[in-house]
């Protein structure tokens, strides 16, 4: 999975929720959730992001780089 992040220049970014951040609290609504997990796809360019399922597997990560 980390050759596909390096190839399509991913970089991964995760939020500490055991704060209850204001910062992320407002981040987690403007996605209609009140909690984590939360996983999001930002493609760049002023592209709206893409949510990810809740659970994970490496192939669906590996997809959705792909289609970026």
């Amino acid at each position: 999975m980390t050759d596909a992040f390096a190839r399509r220049g991913v970089v991964y970014l995760k939020a500490d929720w055991t704060s209850k951040s204001p910062e992320i609290a407002a981040l987690l609504e403007s996605f209609g959730r009140s909690g984590v997990p939360l996983y999001v796809l930002y493609r760049g360019g002023g592209s709206p992001p893409r949510v990810l399922p809740q659970i994970l597997s490496e192939g669906t990560i590996i997809e959705a780089v792909r289609k970026l």
